[in-house]
């Protein structure tokens, strides 16, 4: 009797044991499925979860919206405010986002500040009234308490009959949002940006160069031309500018707005330098050899690569490879390296100028503008864009003088100007009177092929 005593006790407790392995076992299951489904944080879906519901719901509809909406500058309120302020916020989001949606609707947090939504609807304009709601009420209340600061954000949204597809799937649609986010990035106040055919056929061609410009580059497909500079006392060409254009095997030539952007973003340009630098040098030795007297050629040069730390080693390299003296080489650089580390990159600009090379601040003018950039780069040309070109003709009395004292200041400082987009004889007249060195437009020539630049100007 006391074995089967024994036995029933020794029987519960492995039953009672393994009963507690079971529920230890399926809360664990629970809580990786939570965490696999579920963000932790903020309680919203994942985008996993999130593609899985939406896809089995547009299976049955055909009025559904994708809008992916971004915090602006979440990294900054998260390095000033906190992080437990940052994870505050981004609560609020989730909670406000799940008032304004229906039973039918759902939403994710796609990454650290991206929330993604899906919404029923056939009206575009009904649409962006429920996205603007939410905006304004996450702007408006988030962060009052600091002072009434306003968080920002901006949205991208495509709808389901709006794709190109026709059945487009929920990833094909976020990919979409994504790009028409990008552009609403762009706006400086709270903007919501619609995928459309324009946005489509931007993002084709992106595609497009992203995925085809190692290729183009080995197949030579950057064709460079050269943009004559003229020196305004002598009307004599003293110098040109390398310009690149990228012309397709069936001819098509993209222009530099349709893939430099793209190349500043994925770091190509720091390539393409490069390789327009090492082009021209070899051009240049071609001359030399030609018996022909070279004039000095200026080449662009990206942030990305001239804060590179063996940037001066890589172009004295090539300029030495081709035999071919310094002083033909000019390297232009935008002001905006003045806000970098002013005195890494002097010494750059020194060690450049020492071999004889020339430094070239471009389009001056067209962005920060700041006299303090002027001061902190030690340059040997100032080159002025178009813009203040035109305003000075507008605004005569405030923007010509401005103009003129910036040229009498570079000119105190040793530094040559150049006026860039000069068009007609009046532009000329304009910076003839405020004492420009060079002018370079189409008022003396647009940009050439080499081979036309050498007979032209050279022979």
């Amino acid at each position: 009797m006391e074995k089967v005593i024994l036995f029933i006790l020794l029987g519960s407790l492995l039953l009672i044991w393994l009963i507690y392995i079971h529920f230890k076992f399926y809360k664990k299951i629970k809580t990786l499925e939570l965490e696999a489904y579920y963000d932790k944080l903020t309680g919203a879906n994942r985008l996993s979860r999130f593609t899985n519901i939406v896809n089995g719901i547009m299976e049955e509809c055909t009025d559904g919206n994708i809008a992916i909406l971004n915090i602006k500058q979440f990294k900054f309120i998260n390095e000033i405010f906190g992080r437990e302020k940052a994870d505050l916020l981004l609560k609020y989001v989730s909670e406000v986002i799940k008032a304004h949606i229906t039973s039918q609707e759902c939403y994710c947090r796609s990454t650290t500040d991206e929330f993604v939504i899906f919404l029923h609807g056939r009206n575009m304009e009904e649409i962006k009234a429920r996205i603007r709601s939410i905006i304004e009420k996450i702007s408006t209340d988030a962060m009052k308490e600091y002072r009434n600061y306003r968080v920002g954000l901006y949205c991208g949204v495509v709808s389901q009959n709006g794709s190109e597809e026709k059945y487009p799937t929920c990833e094909e649609m976020i990919t979409h949002a994504t790009f028409a986010m990008k552009k609403a990035k762009e706006m400086y106040q709270n903007e919501i940006w619609v995928y459309d055919l324009e946005l489509h056929k931007k993002e084709l061609l992106e595609n497009y160069v992203e995925s085809h410009m190692n290729k183009a580059l080995d197949k030579s497909e950057f064709k460079i031309l050269l943009q004559p500079k003229i020196n305004l006392q002598t009307k004599k060409v003293e110098g040109a500018e390398a310009l690149v254009r990228w012309i397709l095997e069936d001819g098509t030539m993209l222009s530099p707005n349709d893939f430099i952007p793209v190349f500043e973003r994925n770091g190509f340009c720091s390539e393409l330098d490069m390789y327009i630098l090492e082009w021209i040098c070899k051009k240049i030795r071609n001359w030399i050899d030609q018996g022909i007297d070279p004039v000095p050629i200026s080449i662009n040069q990206s942030k990305l690569l001239f804060v590179e730390d063996d940037y001066v080693e890589k172009v004295c390299y090539i300029i030495e490879k081709y035999k071919i003296p310094y002083h033909l080489i000019s390297l232009e650089i935008l002001e905006g390296l003045a806000l970098e580390d002013a005195e890494s990159i002097n010494s750059k600009i020194l060690q450049l100028q020492e071999k004889g090379i020339q430094v070239s601040m471009d389009d001056f003018g067209s962005g920060y503008s700041s006299l303090n950039s002027l001061a902190k780069l030690n340059i040997d040309e100032l080159k002025l864009d178009r813009a203040f070109l035109v305003t000075a003709l507008d605004e005569k009395t405030r923007q010509f003088i401005i103009m003129k004292k910036i040229v009498e200041m570079a000119r105190e400082l040793g530094i040559s100007t150049v006026a860039e987009g000069i068009e007609t004889k009046e532009d000329e007249k304009l910076i003839a009177e405020i004492g420009c060195n060079y002018g370079q437009g189409f008022c003396y020539s647009k940009p050439i092929s080499v081979p036309a630049f050498q007979e032209l100007y050279l022979m």
